[in-house]
């Protein structure tokens, strides 16, 4: 295995590792910042086929994405979770974790802050922050039932700690374009 950290894609990963290991929140943010950027771009000018980009919402989705994605997910998953349940051990260790994101993360406290976002930098107020969660909230759940549960596991059974924020934000760079294109 050692010939995959002598080539030169190897290296860059394993920097990339070290990097997350070393400053796990400015990677986190900075990571799914851009991940936040690329996939609202994405949604706006390919699945909507918009002419122009609506920057407002670009930077609404980045900032939301780079604060909770990456920041506060870090914290969650990695900080919280790992204080609150019992260490990781297989299925048994890992179900609470996946269900305490199902059940309150993501509904009380992801949701809410995706709209915070949107709400503020695209309009100026928050007038509207409840009645988007209580209208659209139970549209997202189903949608969120079909990734997160899954990717959860996967994250929690064989991505290494300093990794989890990345490998959640490849699953949420799809989930992303999906939140921006039925949220819009």
């Amino acid at each position: 295995m050692s010939w995959l950290r002598e080539g030169p894609l190897g290296r860059a990963v394993w920097k990339y590792r070290d990097l997350n290991k070393a400053y796990p929140l400015r990677m986190s943010f900075m990571f799914c910042f851009l991940k936040g950027i690329l996939a609202d771009l994405l949604a706006q000018k390919v699945i909507e086929g918009r002419e122009t980009v609506e920057k407002r919402r670009t930077l609404a989705i980045a900032l939301f994405s780079g604060t909770f994605c990456g920041c506060v997910y870090y914290w969650i998953f990695n900080v919280a979770f790992e204080r609150v349940f019992a260490p990781l051990a297989g299925l048994t260790t890992v179900l609470p974790r996946v269900a305490t994101d199902a059940v309150f993360v993501f509904p009380f406290m992801y949701m809410p802050t995706f709209y915070f976002f949107d709400e503020i930098v695209r309009f100026g107020t928050l007038t509207n922050l409840t009645t988007r969660w209580t209208d659209e909230i139970c549209s997202s759940i189903p949608e969120y039932v079909k990734v997160w549960p899954a990717a959860n596991m996967i994250s929690f059974l064989f991505v290494p700690v300093e990794l989890r924020i990345t490998f959640a934000s490849g699953v949420s760079f799809l989930w992303l374009i999906l939140l921006s294109f039925i949220s819009h």
